[in-house]
């Protein structure tokens, strides 16, 4: 089993951050390590994770091996960030694009751009690219990369689908956003883009 993924999946509880499973030699689980912001008991996002386990990956969990690290978001992180999307400009000249994205926060407004070849797959890169840039200014850190834009078609409507790599302490963490297309393509990939990795940088934002 791809335990990554587990990881990633239950990341996407309600109050938890980040999630550690500890493996045996024979692939067991024996220990999942869990951060969390305090909004929540730790009692109950124990009873989410177990519920969560036991329905999607079918893997029935003894409680007692969930450990959970709560911490003051005062202090540590700010569950709350969540960057807004204002919108965007390009300028195109010859065969390039340049795109500029722009956010706000707690009235501060985070901009970044990009550049690069104007093909219709490379532009949507250039997207995602300019609003990563946005992110370092508001982190002050460079950890996350594009790895890929797909479009993809479900229940009747056209998706636009952001593959990024979060690097954490030496490990490539791949995280999925997504944003229903409705025109302009431009504007859903980097809604798409900050999708995937808003749940990600509020563990870099303080009060």
């Amino acid at each position: 089993m791809n335990f990554e993924e587990v990881e990633y999946f239950l990341a996407n509880i309600k109050s938890v951050l980040s999630c550690k499973i500890i493996t045996d030699s024979n692939n067991n689980i024996t220990e999942i390590h869990v951060l969390s912001d305090s909004s929540r008991h730790s009692k109950q996002i124990v009873r989410d994770i177990r519920t969560a386990l036991l329905s999607h990956f079918n893997l029935d969990i003894d409680y007692k091996i969930i450990s959970v690290a709560q911490v003051n978001k005062n202090i540590s992180i700010n569950s709350d960030f969540r960057l807004l999307y204002v919108g965007h400009t390009n300028e195109t000249y010859g065969e390039k694009i340049k795109i500029i994205a722009k956010f706000t926060w707690d009235e501060k407004e985070f901009v970044g751009e990009a550049e690069g070849l104007r093909s219709e797959k490379n532009t949507l890169m250039v997207a995602a690219l300019a609003t990563l840039n946005a992110i370092k200014k508001a982190i002050e850190l460079e950890c996350f990369i594009v790895d890929d834009i797909q479009t993809a078609r479900i229940s009747g409507q056209d998706v636009l689908l952001s593959s990024i790599t979060y690097y954490d302490r030496g490990r490539e963490i791949l995280l999925i956003g997504s944003s229903i297309i409705h025109n302009n393509k431009i504007d859903s990939t980097i809604k798409a883009t900050l999708n995937a990795i808003n749940r990600k940088i509020c563990l870099f934002i303080k009060e």
